[in-house]
């Protein structure tokens, strides 16, 4: 029998032995996976190589979009604001530069878009608290037109500087532009109608400081613009102290700058026999009057005082002139004419068709006497007639004689005149409808106003020729 001992080292040498066993089996399944552990690693390896890949394109991909939201975060800011357009429209026909500033030429244009510039970012940095914008200014004129008003009124240094001016103005700055639109009707309105359709509802316009307060014609496009809930973005620019009627109903804020722009308009001194000095740079001129004879004939047409004056030149008191449509009811014959004075037509006298122009001219006292005569087509109203009467012939005085391209031939009845003259009210007298007060008043032989009044259907389009202010005010009955 075994003793203690012995039995203990069998037990020792049996857990040995399984435990190599166990051992060797497991070496043995090791060495049976191997090849399936080496497949198993390459795979893994594989696909290491691919995940790196993929993240590496990941990380380009992220700095790509990364940068792509930074520059739209740029744009963003950008349209918020952070870049602000502040955008001038200006009417050239009542946005007139001062006559120091155009007189000095190239430099003057360049003070004068030192002064706007500088006068807006006061403006908007009193107001808004910021001054980081971009200012672009539109400035539309008629060039022909502007030269010919300078001439008339004896502007003639700012006449000749007024090229350099215009290059110095558009030389100040790369966004500052102004443009000849020519002599067509509406052409400056036209213009600045589209800038400010189109720039008013960009993000990034922030101001639009509008230049044509003096025109009755814009007040249908601001108004709209206040509609769409934009009003915040104008800012009224007067050059002129009066502001069109309609236009200063819509209660706008205004920038005026006096320093910068003239503040009347030009009016040429068209009636001699009215004014009683000259504007400044014209040479004070003497009334083209005939000197009153002695005496008129005996007789007088009823209803028709005689003229009175003292010395040479004299003129006709206002208080004795009839106006026309008087005289045309008073009954008389086509030779009833008498000799008293009458003025002769300046070298400034209209046209006989144009009202335009600025005629130089009182109401004609007695019918006139054609040199040739012709019947009226009584099937035809006048303006049909081919050529059609002349206006200023019967009503007035034309200077044009048989050179006229109207005729001066008709034989004319007491319809036939009121008729002219009815025709003659629609088209607006040229100094009232520039502001100016006619010398004439009722006695004119153009319309003061517009004989549609309030309701006028053409003033609703912003196209009635009648535009000066309180044209459209509802006659009184």
């Amino acid at each position: 029998m075994m003793n203690a001992n012995e039995k203990h080292g069998v037990i020792q040498q049996h857990a040995i032995r399984n435990t190599l066993e166990h051992l060797s089996g497991e070496i043995q399944i090791l060495l049976k996976n191997e090849s399936l552990y080496e497949n198993r690693i390459r795979d893994l390896s594989t696909n290491l190589g691919v995940f790196q890949t993929a993240y590496s394109a990941m990380e380009d991909r992220l700095r790509r979009q990364a940068e792509e939201k930074n520059e739209l975060l740029h744009e963003l800011n950008t349209l918020k604001g952070l870049e602000k357009r502040v955008i001038c429209l200006l009417d050239g026909d009542g946005m007139i530069f001062t006559q120091e500033l155009m007189s000095q030429g190239q430099e003057g244009g360049l003070a004068a878009a030192r002064k706007l510039t500088e006068r807006v970012r006061q403006f908007i940095s009193t107001s808004e608290g910021f001054e980081q914008y971009q200012l672009w200014v539109y400035l539309f004129y008629n060039k022909r037109g502007l030269l010919e008003t300078f001439g008339r009124v004896g502007l003639t240094t700012v006449r000749a500087k007024f090229d350099d001016f215009m290059m110095g103005f558009n030389q100040a700055a790369e966004r500052f532009i102004m443009v000849d639109v020519g002599g067509s009707k509406e052409a400056a309105d036209a213009k600045l109608k589209v800038h400010l359709e189109d720039n008013i509802r960009l993000p990034h316009t922030y101001k639009i400081f509008f230049g044509g307060c003096h025109d009755n014609g814009y007040v249908h496009n601001l108004r709209s613009v206040v509609t769409s809930s934009l009003g915040h973005k104008l800012v009224l620019m007067p050059g002129y102290s009066d502001v069109a009627i309609d236009i200063r109903a819509l209660q706008l804020p205004e920038l005026r700058i006096p320093e910068l722009f003239i503040t009347t308009k030009l009016v040429a001194p068209s009636y001699n026999v009215i004014a009683t000095c000259p504007p400044p740079g014209l040479a004070p001129t003497t009334p083209k009057l005939t000197a009153p004879q002695p005496a008129c004939p005996p007789t007088t047409p009823p209803g028709i005082s005689s003229f009175s004056g003292e010395g040479q030149g004299a003129v006709a008191r206002r208080g004795s002139i009839p106006s026309y449509k008087s005289v045309l009811q008073t009954p008389l014959t086509v030779s009833a004419r008498f000799n008293c004075p009458t003025m002769e037509p300046s070298e400034g006298s209209s046209e006989s068709s144009e009202a335009s122009e600025i005629p130089l001219r009182l109401p004609r006292l007695t019918p006139p006497s054609p040199p040739k005569q012709r019947r009226i087509n009584h099937q035809l109203p006048l303006s049909k007639h081919v050529p059609p009467p002349c206006t200023l012939f019967y009503l007035a005085q034309c200077r044009h004689g048989p050179s006229c391209k109207y005729s001066h031939e008709y034989i004319l009845e007491a319809e036939h005149y009121q008729e002219l003259g009815e025709n003659a009210k629609k088209t607006p007298c040229k100094v009232t409808n520039e502001g100016g007060d006619c010398p004439f008043a009722d006695e004119c032989v153009y319309g003061h106003s517009c004989p549609n009044g309030t309701t006028c259907y053409y003033l609703k389009l912003g196209k009635c020729k009648f535009i000066a202010a309180g044209m459209h005010r509802q006659p009184n009955n």
